[in-house]
């Protein structure tokens, strides 16, 4: 079995990764301080390290030093798994020895698991950046488009994924509002001038089912595309969540925010 190690800082990422990966057969180990980076790995010797660049009391550069200064983990490929992706950055990272370099929301965790095995099964030159699925999702985040005119609304409890779909939507010219649960989603929603809605199954105060009907109900919002991300893939779900006038469903570790962009481009064209 392949070893992983995931050096992360934030809980909901780690927690996401960490159980794709076991799911799809590695072991893993983490760890969120780069003062145990060196000893963890020459006592465990992983296969592969995916490596955070801010952390809290190192950060991704320093660590990678650490690595590549010690004789006995010098050669483990260490991939940067970041959403700072500038070309500053990314030659940094290869100069200081990275395999290459992941920018965090151009994957799904099912993709990066899927890449990780092409890695781990093909011999990688070591200076070479592992590419994002698409294309399209490579821009770095400190890009932004010029202003669309458009406006999209996520009402999301989950800090990742508000950061995730917000981040490449304001690539994309979007502007972007959050609420982080449903009552506070609608009170957004009816102060008008939103072209979409992003919107979780699974909050506090009120439940994704409840605030499609109060979206649907209400003469000001009653027309707005609603995207649901949810955690949960029951058919009876997806069906409900449709029936009650949701335009698309999608399990939200199975979708890149780069597609989720796509799809409100095409429901705000109709």
């Amino acid at each position: 079995m392949s070893k992983i190690y995931i050096i992360e800082d934030d809980p909901m990422l780690v927690e996401i990764y960490e159980k794709k990966l076991t799911d799809a057969g590695f072991e893993v180990k983490v760890t969120a301080s780069g003062t145990t980076v060196k000893d963890e790995m020459i006592d465990w010797k992983p296969d592969l390290v995916l490596l955070d660049v801010v952390l809290p009391d190192m950060d991704g550069f320093e660590i990678m030093e650490v690595i590549k200064k010690e004789p006995n983990i010098k050669d483990i490929p260490v991939f940067v798994f970041s959403n700072l992706s500038s070309k500053e950055d990314m030659d940094r990272a290869t100069s200081l020895g990275a395999a290459g370099f992941l920018t965090k929301s151009s994957f799904t965790p099912s993709q990066l698991a899927d890449e990780i095995k092409k890695i781990l099964g093909h011999a990688v030159p070591a200076s070479t950046p592992l590419s994002a699925p698409n294309s399209q999702e490579t821009v770095p985040h400190q890009i932004s488009a010029e202003p669309n005119g458009h406006k999209v609304l996520i009402i999301e409890d989950e800090d990742i994924f508000i950061e995730m779909f917000g981040a490449k939507l304001k690539q994309e010219g979007f502007e972007v509002v959050a609420a982080k649960n449903g009552k506070w989603g609608l009170k957004e929603a009816e102060k008008g001038g939103f072209d979409c809605v992003l919107l979780d199954m699974m909050m506090p105060a009120m439940n994704g089912f409840e605030a499609i009907q109060e979206l649907r109900a209400n003469e000001n919002t009653k027309n707005i595309p609603i995207i649901i991300l949810s955690n949960s893939a029951l058919d009876s779900e997806v069906q409900k969540a449709m029936e009650l006038g949701a335009n698309a469903y999608h399990i939200k570790t199975q979708i890149t925010p780069g597609e989720v962009a796509e799809e409100v481009k095409e429901l705000i064209k109709k």
